[in-house]
């Protein structure tokens, strides 16, 4: 008979789920599915979690066991379907952290479950689903198995009406914290149409040109969005140009600032945007003079910040590509912002980057740098471009001829791009990355710099490494060493600190009539209550062990204050659990604390922002330990 025989209905069940599941998800990721939390990602990550879930909970797996299951669907399915080889270790990474990421969330998620003392006496009301929603909202734990794990505590709700009360509160947490709101941006104003048909396309000089003499004020709106005839000094506003070499923020790029000019003429133009396509709108304050259509004014952008964007925008090409290359075809641009300062690219990626990765992807974008490979445009149809290999930007609107971007002979980068360019890598300088982050699940945001603000970072770290070598007394290549040694020194000292206060405390004298070292008699059973002060809440529980160790049968219960909160810990002696239970402890005095708390009958721990209470509630486990002693 073989094993599945032997098993029971549940664990067959439980069988077939991940079997049939384990093949869903190895085909999803061969064609480019990852786990997420929307859509077909969602879909994904539900299928591949039902099937984690039930070999925990049937079949008692509890290490990662399901990437297994899915590599046995590539070797049995391969040769039918090749790209299951293809892409086999892909594969095991992707479900092996998922599992782990899930099983975390297991863990941490059934540990705040509990701490929220949920018995079939629990009253189903809007605080339990604020709590339940927060629990999901904050640690991710999965709204189907916190419903299991109500109807495991006899705290039974259908279905419907669970979820529809679920949704209430995650959306009463939302309106709270402003977290999951998406800010709607304003519709275009009518006013822009009018403008496109009166005045027309604007033509945009400034791939070639950073400034013209011969532009002219074609329309002018007041700062309240209406339109004008004029301009006066000191007034805000906005100007359409006939010709202007401002490009405006567009795929990421911001953009452009600079100055309008003629005889008295000084126009700072702090921003330039285009609401409709064809229309270039600078956003404008006249410091000198005014400003009047019709005028013929001379065009000139801040060339310090457009070639510092420049730098920055051909390095998030390049950037891209080499994503592309660490980490895998899998990356996709998920958005990005450039600015004349920074660069920020957003990518598709199901772990945080390695400092090997980031090394390896820094280097391989400064290699282009130091080749100076020629940076080259062309227009092509749409058709041809995409034809061509030329990968489309996140977001972009495409006509039917596109400018296509290619960094030397295009193998490396070839991209569909509107924004403005360096010449050659060259110009770009230096590239570093400054930062690695989630935004997303599954969704990555590095942070990078280019040009002078790479010098300027290098010259900052030196500072930092001089000074830190000043103060440790060491040599270069001696300082992460010494370092590691001041840190070992720190931990040794505060142990030893630890140490000292726990047998301090072990021998202090508590504050009030909960003080004292001398343990009462309370029918038979000693019990133990103290204050104890200046130790965290791990020196509390070893001081708990240390006097129960003292009493060998009894009780003990120590408060202390922290931060102007009070917490308490009561532990009760495996001989005495049947009659006292030490969760039920914490759960008769912590309300007078303002808080709660729970937990096992051998140890249990609450707390709560009213400290002033804490000889009070310390007192009040004496008449709780009583009753219970009384009562059995």
């Amino acid at each position: 008979m073989s094993t599945y025989e032997n098993l029971s209905e549940t664990q067959k069940f439980a069988c077939r789920v991940i079997a049939d599941h384990a093949r869903s998800t190895a085909f999803s990721i061969a064609d480019g599915i990852l786990p997420g939390n929307e859509g077909r990602n969602y879909v994904l990550r539900k299928i591949m979690r039902r099937a984690i879930y039930h070999g925990r909970e049937h079949l008692g797996f509890n290490e990662p066991f399901f990437y297994k299951v899915c590599d046995f669907v590539v070797d049995e399915m391969q040769a039918a379907f090749p790209e299951l080889g293809v892409q086999r270790g892909f594969i095991g990474k992707m479900v092996r952290l998922e599992e782990e990421r899930f099983g975390n969330t297991m863990t941490v998620g059934l540990g705040k479950l509990g701490e929220l003392s949920i018995t079939p006496e629990t009253q189903p009301n809007d605080e339990l689903f604020l709590g339940l929603a927060k629990l999901y909202d904050t640690y991710g734990t999965p709204r189907d198995l916190i419903r299991v794990f109500l109807e495991e505590k006899g705290l039974a709700v259908e279905e419907d009406d669970y979820n529809e009360r679920f949704d209430a509160a995650l959306q009463e947490l939302q309106k709270q914290s402003g977290i999951g709101q998406t800010q709607r941006k304003s519709e275009i104003s009518p006013i822009y149409g009018e403008l496109l048909e009166r005045v027309g396309v604007t033509e945009f000089v400034g791939y070639e040109e950073n400034l013209i003499e011969d532009a002219r004020v074609v329309a002018i709106l007041d700062e309240n969005n209406q339109m004008s005839q004029e301009l006066l000094l000191g007034e805000k506003g906005s100007v359409v140009l006939d010709r202007t070499p401002f490009y405006a923020e567009s795929g990421g790029q911001v953009g452009d600032r600079g100055l309008i000019l003629r005889g008295d003429k000084n126009v700072l133009v702090s921003d330039t945007f285009s609401p409709m396509t064809g229309l270039i709108v600078h956003k404008v304050l006249v410091r000198s003079g005014n400003l009047k259509v019709g005028d013929a004014v001379r065009a000139e952008i801040e060339t310090f910040a457009r070639d510092a964007t420049r730098r920055n925008h051909t390095a998030t090409h390049l950037v891209h590509a080499a994503l592309k290359e660490v980490l895998g075809t899998h990356v996709k641009q998920a958005g990005s912002v450039v600015a004349p300062n920074y660069l920020r690219f957003d990518f598709t990626h199901y772990q945080p980057m390695t400092a090997a990765e980031i090394r390896e992807v820094e280097d391989l974008v400064n290699r282009y740098v130091l080749q100076n490979e020629p940076v080259t445009t062309n227009m092509m149809s749409l058709e041809d471009a995409m034809r061509s290999g030329a990968v489309a930007m996140f977001g972009e609107k495409y006509g039917s001829k596109v400018r296509v971007l290619r960094v030397g002979d295009g193998k490396f980068s070839m991209e569909l791009c509107g924004g403005t360019h360096v010449r050659a890598t060259g110009d770009i300088g230096s590239f570093k990355i400054t930062s690695d982050e989630a935004i997303a699940s599954g969704v990555r945001r590095i942070r990078a710099i280019t040009g002078f603000d790479a010098f300027e970072r290098f010259r900052e770290d030196e500072v930092l490494i001089d000074r830190s070598l000043e103060a440790l007394k060491t040599q270069r290549d001696n300082l992460p060493a010494a370092i590691e040694r001041l840190q070992e020194e720190v931990k040794r000292t505060r142990k030893e600190i630890e140490e000292l206060k726990l047998k301090i405390a072990t021998g202090a004298v508590g504050n009030g009539s909960a003080g004292g070292d001398e343990a009462r008699e309370i029918g038979g059973v000693k019990v133990l209550g103290k204050i104890v002060d200046g130790l965290d809440a791990n020196g509390q529980r070893q001081l708990s062990d240390t006097l129960l160790a003292r009493l060998k049968s009894g009780v003990v219960v120590l408060g202390r204050k922290d931060e102007g909160k009070a917490s308490i810990i009561v532990r009760v002696s495996a001989d005495l659990t049947d009659k006292i239970k030490a969760g039920n402890i914490v759960k008769e005095i912590v309300p007078l604390l303002g808080g709660r708390g729970g937990g096992r009958p051998d140890m249990a721990e609450g707390g709560g922002p009213d400290a002033d209470k804490l000889s009070e509630a310390i007192d009040a486990a004496y008449a709780s330990i009583s009753a219970m002693i009384g009562n059995s």
